[in-house]
């Protein structure tokens, strides 16, 4: 799942570049790299108090692409863009934190183990002489 993310990660910010090279403002583009982030903030479950804010622009922006405000509405999906970046990125580095709890806990419990059977064989190597 991660190798997914990764690379949809890695095509919207390739997009995004692309785009940016263009020279010319595309709002049309810019919207739906913002869509296809939110999709993807959707699928690893991101934070809704994190993702609010670039709903609403992203929502904005599309209002202002129907209006014929490119300029504005290209800097509005671009805005809201990097906000769901920003709560995929959050959602991501919260996994590994718990991950990384959780295999801590193992190998402490794995090492109090490891003791406990080093003072059984301590134990029987004494009664054995």
């Amino acid at each position: 799942m991660k190798y997914r993310i990764f690379a949809a990660g890695l095509a919207v910010t390739a997009l995004a570049f692309l785009s940016g090279c263009a020279g010319s403002v595309n709002a049309g583009k810019s919207v739906s790299i913002a869509e296809s982030t939110a999709s993807v903030a959707d699928e690893v479950k991101a934070d809704a108090s994190k993702t609010e804010s670039a709903k609403v622009k992203l929502d904005s922006a599309k209002v202002l692409l129907e209006e014929g405000e490119e300029e504005q509405a290209a800097a509005l999906a671009e805005q809201s863009s990097l906000e769901y970046r920003l709560a995929v990125v959050t959602a991501e580095r919260d996994a590994v934190k718990k991950e990384d709890e959780r295999l801590e806990k193992d190998l402490r419990s794995d090492v109090e183990r490891k003791l406990i059977y080093q003072s059984i064989l301590d134990q029987e190597t004494k009664g054995a002489k």
